[in-house]
């Protein structure tokens, strides 16, 4: 099982994965994640990045056709359909081996002819068969093998159809959503962000501004504002604590703080002024930690180049970029400014992993 299916089932574990509209809203947020991720990646192609995509429009098809069985009609009563007709030609072979009824047992000398056109198909007695038993026999054959022809066709449409309808519906949601990467694209030269399904990013307060990056993608290349190699640009609250980690040779900042208090990250002045008067994208690339999700708030205060607003995100386990873009005015900042960040928002005291922090001016 590949990340992505990975990723989507673990998402169906947190609802009722049998009601369609859930679905959707996992298939969607999927879409949504593996979308700002690509937005981000200028080193990749536009051919690997149709590669990506089309890898989660089959992950996603396959999924869905494990609902199919659920809508698809019972063909077991088909068989039923066969057994009332079957006693009812009997009637008509007994009248016509009666000799009372039919005439055509007084033509006896008819048998002898060596016409092969006649003898097997009127009277069996001319194939060396009782009149009783083979005649029987014979209509039931005939019998199952006109009501399949006559019933079959209809359950089989109806099947297919409903088949179709689902592949069909797996394809409106890929196709609506963009394209995706292989499997294959993942391990590459260039670190590759996992998605992050459960993101669900929203504005909060009068104040906010625009949280949402869908569509934006990076101009130039990306500036860095926080490196967890050079914690000094940080500064916890009372009751926050910063500790530098290091895992697999990579580092990262674990912060967590008591109540509504935050972690300011410095923006430097330098990087202000290179985002002034331009729609600035930003990146916080961040997880959960100990696998538990957690709900991530920021703000910002670039000085006379106003802030961000407020943005909350459900941060998973999973190692995810978190983006947000702002159009800041053009003027000169008069110093540096700060992005500040809750680890959790719900107060419960879960630690946030943070592995940078970037800038870069997005276009659309």
């Amino acid at each position: 099982m590949d990340a992505i299916e990975k990723a989507i089932r673990k998402a169906f574990e947190k609802g009722d994965a049998s009601k369609r509209p859930f679905r959707e809203k996992v298939y969607r947020s999927a879409f949504a994640a593996l979308e700002r991720t690509l937005e981000a990646r200028d080193d990749l192609s536009e051919d690997a990045k149709l590669a990506r995509r089309d890898n989660l429009k089959a992950t996603i098809t396959e999924i869905e056709t494990e609902f199919v069985p659920a809508a698809a009609p019972s063909s077991p009563a088909a068989p039923k359909a066969e057994a009332p007709p079957v006693s009812r030609p009997e009637p008509r072979r007994r009248q016509a081996s009666s000799p009372q009824v039919s005439p055509e047992p007084r033509r006896a000398p008819r048998p002898k002819d060596d016409n092969g056109d006649f003898a097997p198909r009127i009277d069996p007695r001319d194939r060396g068969f009782t009149p009783g038993e083979p005649s029987q026999e014979d209509a039931k054959r005939r019998i199952r093998a006109a009501l399949p022809r006559q019933r079959r066709p209809y359950a089989m449409l109806f099947l297919v159809a409903t088949l179709v309808a689902f592949a069909g519906m797996g394809l409106w949601w890929t196709m609506s959503s963009g394209i995706l990467m292989s499997s294959d694209e993942r391990d590459t030269s260039v670190r590759n962000p996992p998605l992050a399904l459960e993101e669900d990013s929203f504005s909060g307060g009068d104040d906010a501004s625009s949280s949402g990056s869908r569509g934006s993608r990076a101009a130039g290349q990306w500036i860095t504002v926080f490196d967890p190699a050079d914690p000094t640009s940080v500064s916890a609250p009372d009751g926050g604590n910063i500790d530098v980690m290091r895992n697999d040779d990579q580092i990262f900042l674990r912060v967590s703080t008591a109540g509504s208090a935050g972690i300011s990250f410095d923006v430097g002045q330098g990087v202000l002024e290179t985002l002034a008067g331009r729609n600035a994208i930003f990146s916080i690339e961040a997880r959960a930690q100990d696998g538990e999700e957690t709900q991530l708030s920021l703000s910002c205060n670039f000085r006379a180049l106003g802030g961000c607003g407020r943005t909350r995100y459900v941060v998973g386990p999973t190692r995810a970029d978190y983006l947000f873009e702002v159009e800041l005015p053009n003027q000169s900042p008069s110093g540096g400014g700060t992005i500040t960040i809750i680890p959790d928002a719900t107060g419960e005291g879960h630690a946030l992993d943070v592995f940078s922090i970037r800038a870069a001016i997005a276009t659309r």
